[in-house]
């Protein structure tokens, strides 16, 4: 069954920011705009990490671009798109003259056939609990299972976050090169490569570790 999940996108056609810079811009607004927890997903309380898919992603999509998932992400969206007048990235003020703002639906979910994915950026799969599980892996066939395992489950963290409960097992087949991946000034085991799934995922959907922060973005191949 196909389902709609609501998604916007702002869009800064002349701010140039390289992908490494991609974490200072989100750093930026999530504290220009710090009451939204979605933004930086941390208790405003405790100041603890909230583990949840991110409703905000930040990314460069020919240009540098936020993405807003479900009304609660594309309302901060309006938010920033009305009343951001520019960024600082390393205390370089960046004015704001154009940005753009689009409001769609896309389709996710399954209907009983298979679909092929590339990853547009770097997919950081591995997080300090598998890493040292990987690594002991000395067959490149079962590394391949272990890492289709964990796409598995980056897709079902997304489909709880947009309130799809899927109905059938899925299925991965895939094809990955490792990277290395600079997040914070710190170098990530990370994947390029594409995968075959069925279901039906949007384009540009962030998947694993930071996609909050541009990694792991998809595009369906046609």
């Amino acid at each position: 069954m196909l389902q709609k999940i609501r998604t916007g996108i702002v869009k800064f056609p002349e701010i140039k920011v390289k992908p490494g810079e991609l974490h200072k811009a989100r750093g930026y607004f999530s504290n220009r705009y710090e009451r939204y927890d979605l933004l930086h997903n941390h208790d405003r309380d405790t100041g603890k990490h909230l583990y949840r898919y991110p409703a905000v992603q930040f990314k460069i999509n020919r240009f540098f671009s936020i993405f807003g998932y479900k009304q609660e992400g594309i309302e901060i969206l309006k938010d920033i798109f009305l009343t951001s007048e520019n960024l600082v990235i390393e205390g370089k003020i960046i004015e704001i003259y154009g940005k753009e703002i689009e409001v769609k639906e896309a389709v996710f979910g399954e209907e009983g056939q298979f679909y092929v994915y590339e990853f547009l950026t770097p997919w950081i799969a591995l997080n300090q609990a598998n890493y040292k599980e990987y690594m002991r892996i000395d067959d490149d066939t079962q590394k391949n299972r272990m890492l289709n395992s964990i796409l598995v489950n980056n897709i079902i963290s997304f489909c709880k976050f947009a309130g799809y409960t899927i109905k059938s097992r899925l299925e991965v087949k895939s094809k990955f090169l490792e990277v290395q991946a600079n997040l914070k000034g710190k170098t990530h085991n990370a994947f390029k490569g594409e995968f075959m799934v069925n279901f039906l995922l949007p384009d540009f959907l962030g998947l694993g570790k930071s996609s909050s922060r541009g990694y792991g973005n998809i595009l369906i191949k046609l």
